[in-house]
C-alpha cells in the first residue's frame, strides 16, 4: 500500500505542476485528465487518495469557469504523466475496463448485447444526456454535426440555419472524455443516424480520427481505440451497450477539414434525403480557405494578463526601444532593451513574462510601431498612431 501512496502522490505533483502552467489551467485536455484520474482515485480508498480527489475537485472547479478548447499543442503536458499512473494502476490490478462491468448476463445465458442497444425515445427524460460545448437543436433530427477543434462554427452553422435539420450540433478536441460525451450523447438518441465530422483537428489529440478509428475497429481488452493515433484514446467511462449502439447505428460522415457552411448544408441535404440504402453522391471535397471579417474589439472586452504589463519606450541617444515589464501590482518586474522589434519579443516569451495571446499580439504590434519610429525618426507613443511630424 505505502507503494500505491507514492504513485498517488506522484501523480498529484505533477498535475499540481501542470496546472500551474497558465495555458493549461482551464484548458479541455487538462480538465479532461483531471477528471479521468478523479474517477481512478474514487476506486483507492487511502487518505492519499481522498487528498488527492479534493484537491482535483477544486481544480475542477477553478478551470471550469474559464474552460476553454484545446490550443491544439503537439506536447500535451497532462497527457505523458496520466499515461504512466493508468499504466501503474493496471500493472496493480486494481483498473478494470469499465464495459465489462456493464455487460449483464441477458435472457439468451450469454455475456452480449442481445437487448436493444439504443435507448427508446420513452426513456429519454433529458437529452442531451451529458453536459458538453454544444447547441441543441431539433431533437427529432436524424443528423448530428461536430465541428471539432472549430468553435467558431457551431454558432456559424447556426445562423445559416442548420440548427432545423440537425439534433446537435457541438465541438470537440480530446479523443478521450470528449469522445465518450459524444458517443454517450448520440447512442442516447434513437432519431439520430448520422455524425458529420468537419471543421479543424486538434493537432495534438487527433480526436476526428479517434471517432473514426472507433467507428471501424471498436476497443481492445483495456478500452483503447484501436487505430486512434492521439495520446491516450482510452474510453473508461462508458458502457459497452453505449458503445455498440453508436457503431451499429450510427453512420460517420468524414467531412474533417472542411469549414465552408454551403458545402456543410449540401452534406446534410444529401443524407437527409438519400433514398433508403443509398449513397449520396456529393462532389469532391475543395478545401476553400476560411474568410472572416476582422471583428474591434472594445475595451470592455480587455482582459488583463496574470503576468503583469508592458511599457514600451525609445532611448533616442542609444538608438535602442525599451521593453519594461510591470506586475500587477505596479512594481516593475525586468527591463529588456534592444533594437529589434522580434528580439525582444522571443526575450519576452522565453522568460514567460506573458500568457495570454491577445498580449502577445498587442506587444509585437506596438514594439513593430516602435522600431519604426526609432528607425525613420518619427515621434512613439503607447497605444497612439504612428505620425510624422509637421
Amino acid at each position: 500500500m505505502e507503494d500505491f501512496n507514492e504513485m498517488i502522490k506522484e501523480i498529484h505533483q505533477e498535475l499540481d505542476n501542470v496546472r500551474r502552467v497558465k495555458k493549461c489551467t482551464a484548458c479541455e485536455c487538462f480538465l479532461d485528465v483531471i477528471e479521468g484520474v478523479k474517477g481512478d482515485l474514487e476506486k483507492i480508498d487511502t487518505q492519499d487518495s481522498k487528498a488527492a480527489q479534493e484537491d482535483m475537485k477544486r481544480w475542477l472547479s477553478a478551470g471550469n469557469k474559464e474552460r476553454h478548447a484545446c490550443y491544439g499543442c503537439e506536447e500535451c503536458l497532462p497527457i505523458s504523466p496520466y499515461n504512466r499512473f493508468s499504466a501503474r494502476l493496471k500493472g496493480d490490478g486494481t483498473a478494470k475496463p469499465l464495459h465489462a462491468e456493464a455487460i449483464e448476463t441477458n435472457s439468451c445465458g450469454c455475456e452480449c448485447a442481445c437487448k436493444p442497444s439504443i435507448l427508446q425515445p420513452e426513456t429519454i427524460k433529458k437529452w442531451p444526456i451529458v453536459e458538453g460545448e454544444y447547441i441543441v437543436g431539433n431533437t427529432e433530427a436524424s443528423m448530428a454535426i461536430c465541428t471539432l477543434a472549430d468553435t467558431d462554427l457551431p454558432n456559424e452553422l447556426k445562423e445559416a440555419g442548420l440548427l432545423e435539420d440537425a439534433a446537435i450540433i457541438g465541438t470537440l478536441s480530446t479523443e478521450n472524455l470528449g469522445v465518450e460525451r459524444v458517443i454517450r450523447n448520440l447512442a442516447a438518441n434513437p432519431n439520430i443516424r448520422y455524425l458529420i465530422l468537419c471543421g479543424k483537428e486538434s493537432r495534438g489529440h487527433r480526436a476526428g480520427q479517434a471517432i473514426l478509428s472507433f467507428k471501424d475497429n471498436g476497443v481492445d481488452q483495456d478500452n483503447q481505440i484501436l487505430g486512434a493515433i492521439g495520446p491516450r484514446p482510452v474510453l473508461k467511462n462508458i458502457t459497452f451497450d453505449e458503445m455498440e449502439a453508436f457503431r451499429k447505428h450510427i453512420t460517420v460522415i468524414n467531412e474533417i477539414g472542411t469549414r465552408d457552411i454551403s458545402r456543410i448544408a449540401k452534406v446534410v441535404k444529401a443524407y437527409m434525403s438519400k433514398p433508403k440504402g443509398a449513397i449520396p453522391i456529393l462532389p469532391p471535397k475543395v478545401q476553400m480557405p476560411k474568410v472572416v471579417e476582422a471583428a474591434p474589439r472594445s475595451n470592455r472586452e480587455w482582459t488583463h494578463d496574470p503576468e503583469g504589463f508592458f511599457l514600451i519606450l525609445l532611448d533616442r541617444d542609444s538608438k535602442i526601444i525599451i521593453c519594461e515589464h510591470y506586475i500587477e501590482e505596479g512594481v516593475v518586474n525586468e527591463v529588456i532593451k534592444g533594437t529589434s522589434a522580434e528580439d525582444i519579443t522571443n526575450t519576452v516569451i522565453k522568460r514567460g513574462l506573458l500568457s495570454r495571446l491577445d498580449h502577445a499580439a498587442y506587444l509585437g504590434r506596438e514594439l513593430a510601431k516602435a522600431e519604426t519610429a526609432l528607425n525613420l525618426g518619427i515621434p512613439y507613443k503607447q497605444d497612439k498612431t504612428l505620425y510624422k511630424d509637421k
